[in-house]
């Protein structure tokens, strides 16, 4: 790595890579260690929680300390835990819940969401997190690969769980109440689990056909915790503490979280909900149609330190007339990603929350990859802005060719991971578990990617996957949607650079030249069995056939270069 050039001092870059050094000799509490990890020797954290069980345990110190608010409700861990345990119970007792059973969570941010995880788990079941904004069709797909015993929901998405064989309801709005309230004696049977077990299902759209259902394992989680939790000993370091040895807290966090996505992100379910039942900080959930200026209140109001502002969100929110109206000085750190940050929005989300100080980061991976993969902020972030960071520690990343060898410093080459976290596979679904489960441990990320000092840099022009707003689309999918309408002769569909979204969908649609289909039509026909934002939103009808190589596959560059008139 190089020095400063002028001074000869050391490279921003050697300074993170001395300081992560210094967490993990021996003794210390990140120290790291090689272990087989399923029939691969990698690098590991010695200390470590073996379960999520050993999480929810832990978070017994933190007693009357906040853990979840909601409008006006405030739940404190010592109630969060009475209400789990309660909830546990009746899963056991109640539904017959057994080890390994899954059980769907179905609904929008609320903090019963919260409690039904972690009952989940209490009881020894695995959490189905299910995307809240699937439409009946998408709904009746995930229950169906799932096969969960039950599903937890809200009264809107529980009257999307329909249909012969569909599993029985729990509803958070008429039955959770009850079940909270009478609690019963004691908490549930103790399930021992091992570190590779399954602890989660949650869904990517992938980057053909329907979502897939990735397979996630306690120590894949845990382990996205402990990457985190790096980042907060490297500033304690930083700032001239001691470097915490084994057996050490961290201090306790008083930080406040504000969560504006989904809960059945993995940003948010374990940056925010799993990060704050480890340190102890409060996260506040602002449920229903994200709104700028109710966001800026909700800051201004619970004197919000933290906000992980994925896809549009912060750009909404510096371009909202409001901002000036609250105090926003509290926000001392903003996190993005979900979806291309332009260098050009970074400097405007700095100048709308000048109170960061310029601690602005991005960390970088997916649902397959479970933990961060590599991650970046403050004054490097400001230094490479167009870069997604360093691999975070026990992370390794390679890029590789088309024929799987290793690309020098500065080529371009598709993104693969070893670490522990990464999934135990797509449930059920072997063929395509294995397409992107590598020997050796790796995983093949799908985006392509160029190193350069240590420093990841995505080209997001090369992958297939589209971001809208932080939220997965598959080309693949849409197009399959639009083909079935029997007017529409092909499609093909891909993503173009939106300033607020990130990414749009974009579909040209061939039809033929006396065809009567308009866009309109076009736009209700994918709406009745697509999510909103998986919807079009740039439309090219055409006439003549699309654009194909030798053996038939879509020539989508050349396609996006027209649309695009470059």
């Amino acid at each position: 790595m190089a020095t400063d050039s002028a001074t000869g001092a050391p490279s921003i870059g050697e300074v993170v890579q001395q300081l992560r050094a210094s967490l993990t000799v021996p003794g210390a509490l990140f120290e790291t260690a090689e272990e087989e990890v399923r029939g691969n020797r990698m690098p590991v954290f010695r200390h470590r929680a073996r379960s999520l069980r050993e999480l929810l345990d832990g978070a017994v110190r933190f007693g009357p300390r906040t853990y979840v608010v909601q409008d006006d409700e405030r739940i404190d861990h010592e109630e969060h835990r009475r209400c789990v345990d309660a909830l546990a119970l009746a899963l056991q007792r109640d539904h017959g819940v057994t080890p390994g059973d899954r059980i769907a969570i179905s609904a929008a941010n609320r903090w019963e969401w919260i409690v039904s995880f972690w009952a989940v788990i209490a009881a020894g079941g695995v959490p189905v997190a299910l995307n809240s904004y699937w439409t009946e069709d998408e709904v009746a797909h995930g229950l169906a690969l799932t096969e969960p015993v039950l599903v937890v929901a809200d009264e809107e998405r529980a009257a999307l769980v329909v249909g012969d064989g569909a599993p029985p309801v729990l509803s958070m709005d008429r039955d959770l109440p009850g079940t909270l309230a009478g609690g019963g004696t004691g908490g549930p049977e103790p399930v021992a689990v091992e570190e590779d077990d399954p602890a989660l299902l949650i869904f990517t759209s992938g980057t053909t056909g329907r979502p897939k259902a990735v397979t996630l394992s306690h120590r894949g989680v845990i382990g996205f915790t402990q990457v985190n939790a790096v980042n907060d000993a490297l500033a304690v370091v930083a700032t001239g503490g001691g470097v915490p040895q084994a057996g050490d807290e961290l201090p306790l966090n008083d930080q406040v979280w504000l969560v504006t996505s989904p809960l059945f992100h993995t940003s948010m379910l374990f940056g925010a909900v799993l990060s704050a039942m480890v340190r102890g900080m409060s996260i506040v959930l602002v449920p229903g149609r994200f709104d700028p200026e109710r966001v800026l209140q909700v800051i201004e109001r619970e004197r919000v330190n933290m906000w992980m502002a994925l896809g549009s969100a912060a750009p909404r929110v510096c371009a909202s007339p409001a901002l000036h109206r609250y105090d926003t000085s509290s926000v001392t750190y903003l996190g993005v990603g979900g979806a291309t940050v332009s260098p050009a929005v970074q400097d405007r989300i700095r100048e709308a929350f000048p109170s960061t100080s310029g601690m602005i980061g991005m960390g970088y991976t997916s649902t397959e990859g479970c933990a961060v993969v590599a991650n970046i902020g403050g004054p490097e972030f400001q230094a490479h802005p167009t870069s997604t960071g360093r691999a975070t520690l026990t992370t390794d990343i390679e890029l590789r060719d088309e024929e799987g060898n290793p690309v020098d410093e500065g080529e371009l080459g598709e993104v693969h991971v070893r670490s522990p976290y990464v999934m135990l596979g797509y449930w059920r679904d072997p063929d395509a578990s294995a397409e992107v489960l590598k020997e050796g441990g790796w995983l093949a990320m799908g985006d392509m990617a160029r190193r350069r000092d240590g420093l990841l840099f995505i080209d997001a022009r090369a992958r297939d996957m589209i971001l809208v707003s932080a939220e997965n689309v598959s080309p693949t999918e849409v197009e399959y949607r639009l083909d079935a309408h029997p007017e529409v002769v092909e499609t093909a569909v891909f993503a173009v650079d939106d300033e607020v979204t990130g990414d749009a969908v974009c579909a040209v649609v061939v039809v033929d030249p006396d065809a009567s289909i308009g866009v309109a039509e076009l736009e209700a026909w994918c709406r009745d069995a697509l999510a909103h934002y998986k919807v079009p939103t740039r439309w090219h009808l055409v006439h003549e056939p699309l654009a194909r190589t030798p053996t038939g596959k879509l020539v989508k560059d050349r396609l996006r270069r027209d649309v695009e008139g470059t």
